[in-house]
């Protein structure tokens, strides 16, 4: 079997109506239970993973809207809640019965689900690297649960790495934003 690349440009009349997309889904979210969100982001996620005809693209970006759903439900990360909850909100979008292209269309379905995670990817990239890089830190660490000094030690360095990775953010945040306002950044 052959391979092929196929590429295409969003213009920014096709950003635009993805971004509409998007802050519909986000107003709509205030009228959304959390749960039910979550569950919805985790069907997609198991929905791509265990479809055969998947694109690797899709699976690739797929895996975005599983670490933002872990992101929000880890309890040690501890995401503050203003971060949680524009989270939640991006994620509405899963919630949504109306899909522009079906689900169940071989090789096509997950497309613009994968759109609308490159666009959600975008608005939470800092929160999600200060997210990778704490599940990092913490799943390279010898835990030993039932050593209590280890334990504690643990929560420690955890506590530590979460303030760090919090104030690394925070600085990440305001450097595009200052970006922004000197008009130099080219984002969506």
């Amino acid at each position: 079997m052959s391979k092929f690349k196929v590429t295409f440009t969003l213009d920014e009349s096709d950003a635009n109506y993805f971004r509409g997309l998007y802050r519909k889904a986000k107003r709509g979210a205030r009228d959304l239970d959390a749960a039910t969100v979550i569950r919805d982001a985790r069907n997609i996620v198991h929905e791509v993973r265990s479809s055969k005809k998947t694109p690797g693209f899709v699976i690739h970006a797929i895996e975005v809207l599983a670490d933002l759903t872990d992101l929000i439900q880890d309890d040690e990360y501890a995401a503050p809640k203003r971060v949680r909850d524009e989270v939640l909100a991006g994620l509405a979008y899963f919630s949504n019965p109306e899909d522009l292209i079906p689900d169940h269309i071989p090789g096509l379905g997950f497309l613009d689900d994968a759109i609308m995670v490159k666009f959600i990817e975008d608005e939470f990239d800092h929160e999600l690297w200060g997210y990778r890089k704490f599940r990092a830190l913490r799943d390279s660490t010898e835990q030993r649960p039932w050593a209590t000094p280890g334990s504690e030690r643990l929560r420690k360095r955890l506590d530590a790495d979460r303030k760090r990775i919090r104030a690394d953010i925070e600085k990440r945040e305001a450097k595009e934003s200052a970006k922004k306002k000197s008009s130099k950044y080219f984002g969506w």
